[in-house]
């Protein structure tokens, strides 16, 4: 499996502290079947997680994939960052303040949970008209999702991809993003499955638990695509696979 959403890199956000849970992180990953994932540290958070793609910050993904060498832990490690919607993010991506999943077209974005719908359609069109793709972080854990999951369907007409976090599936974030998670399964509007893993103790890089789930409730084919598979096609710039894309093409306005 490829994760391609957790906090790993040491120091700065609020996942991994240190080198030493960055390598017990990369331990559990291996551990539960995940040979390959996108460092995706929080970014462009203003007032907290300042991260920008700057040669400095580049640098703390080399000495990660260093230090997992030192150990002889076999984790692919590619580059990434979560970055947090604003009015100036299509501004700081045309800049390359930052990046895609590995340095690729697909853009890992969240919002605040309690982020007015409108606003959240604007956001997302603003990448699209960058000609790239917003991977949408953790879609069931939003407000206006758990109101109503169908403005997924909504998103994905407009071309995005959708992120369901592991936890969700297990009731960890509340019943509220449990039952939303749970809709867009259902209905077969989630596109990834991902940790967001933040450290080593709770919300950890374990996905085979989710990969048994989905594949016992909705098929070994479904567990392939969610983990495997297109993960895989995200982090190589790639279309990912669904069983029907939606024909619907983004005209640049909200209808």
């Amino acid at each position: 499996m490829l994760d391609m959403h957790l906090h790993i890199l040491p120091g700065v956000d609020d996942g991994s502290p240190d080198e030493e849970t960055s390598l017990e992180m990369a331990e559990i990953a291996l551990a539960s079947g995940i040979d390959c994932i996108i460092a995706t540290p929080h970014a462009n958070q203003m007032g907290r997680f300042e991260n920008f793609f700057t040669p400095a910050f580049a640098a703390r993904f080399d000495r990660l994939r260093v230090l997992l060498a030192d150990h002889h832990l076999p984790l692919r490690v590619l580059d990434g960052m979560e970055i947090m919607a604003s009015n100036d993010m299509a501004e700081k991506i045309l800049d390359g303040q930052l990046t895609g999943l590995n340095g690729t077209d697909r853009f890992l974005i969240e919002f605040p949970f309690h982020a007015d719908l409108r606003w959240i359609n604007e956001r997302i069109g603003d990448v699209l008209r960058l000609k790239k793709t917003p991977v949408i972080a953790h879609a069931e854990r939003y407000e206006c999702v758990k109101t109503d999951p169908d403005i997924v369907n909504d998103w994905t007409e407009m071309g995005a991809v959708i992120q369901l976090n592991r936890g969700s599936l297990f009731g960890r974030f509340g019943r509220g993003a449990f039952l939303a998670a749970d809709y867009l399964l259902r209905n077969d509007l989630a596109d990834l499955i991902a940790s967001d893993a933040h450290g080593a103790d709770w919300r950890t890089p374990w996905l085979r638990d989710a990969y048994e789930e989905i594949a016992l409730h909705f098929g070994e084919e479904r567990a392939e695509r969610l983990l495997v598979v297109n993960p895989q096609a995200v982090a190589d710039g790639k279309e990912i696979t669904r069983k029907q894309r939606r024909s619907a093409v983004y005209s640049g306005a909200w209808k």
